[in-house]
């Protein structure tokens, strides 16, 4: 049997991905931990060959507690547990370290317990030496993100600061951006926006909606579980994805 600790701050989280798990043939989960040294105690005393660690956690982030554990000579394999965009999910790509990315399927644990098991036939040298590199490259400062973006309008180009956007969507296939000074286009998709404009304000409620947090309004529950956002200097009422409402959740901290 592998021997399986899951650390998470939240205890359905952990609930949940305890659950998943259980149906996974050879997992056995032997303990969970709810902080970083928790975390660090758990994985000295029962040894464990995976542990599944969050990443966005209060006082010690999984980052740091990834390399606590790296630095043992027995340490686990380290599947990280993450709601990071896309620009994160790609350095764990580039440095072969797993991670799968909440909400969590049964489908992509699956196969991540199934490149954990390879790696534990394995040696863990060249293992130990990508994940201190991922580490590194998520450990440094991120770069400034762009405050500012060229829209149309009448056939000419307007200097937008990101701060002025109210929330971006689709309309006839075209990205359109409301704003504190009105409608405008623009030639960009709405996942390139969003890579543009990578600041923590901005949030993808919804595949049809890239939203400014810092300008919401009122926020109403809605069916399913979901929200819908009234936001400053807009009437549109914009729906919150039910795949999208757990992140939305822990960012606006709605228990």
């Amino acid at each position: 049997m592998i021997k399986c600790v899951v650390v998470d701050d939240e205890v359905p989280a952990r609930e949940e991905l305890k659950f998943l798990l259980e149906e996974i043939k050879d997992i056995n989960v032997i303990g969970e931990a709810s902080h970083g040294l928790e975390a660090l105690e758990l994985n000295r005393k029962t040894k464990p060959d995976i542990v599944f660690l969050d990443i966005q956690m209060p006082k010690m982030s999984g980052i740091e507690v990834a390399k606590n554990m790296i630095e043992g000579e027995e340490s686990p394999l380290i599947i990280f547990v993450t709601a990071f965009e896309e620009y994160a999910i790609k350095a764990f790509e580039v440095n072969a370290i797993d991670y799968i990315l909440k909400p969590i399927s049964k489908e992509r644990l699956e196969k991540s317990v199934i490149k954990a098991k390879n790696r534990l036939k394995n040696k863990k040298t060249d293992y130990n030496l990508k994940l201190e590199k991922l580490i590194e490259g998520l450990s440094m400062k991120p770069t400034k993100p762009i405050n500012r973006i060229s829209v149309y309008h009448n056939g000419r180009l307007i200097p937008l600061d990101s701060t002025e956007i109210i929330y971006a969507t689709l309309e006839d296939k075209i990205t359109v951006i409301y704003s504190e000074r009105g409608k405008f286009e623009t030639n960009c998709t709405l996942n390139e926006l969003e890579k543009k404009v990578d600041s923590p304000s901005f949030f993808r409620s919804h595949k049809s909606y890239l939203i400014n947090l810092d300008l919401i309004e009122v926020i109403e529950p809605w069916f399913n579980s979901t929200f819908v956002i009234k936001l400053k200097g807009s009437s549109e009422k914009i729906p919150v994805s039910r795949g999208q409402s757990r992140e939305f959740r822990n960012i606006m901290n709605i228990d």
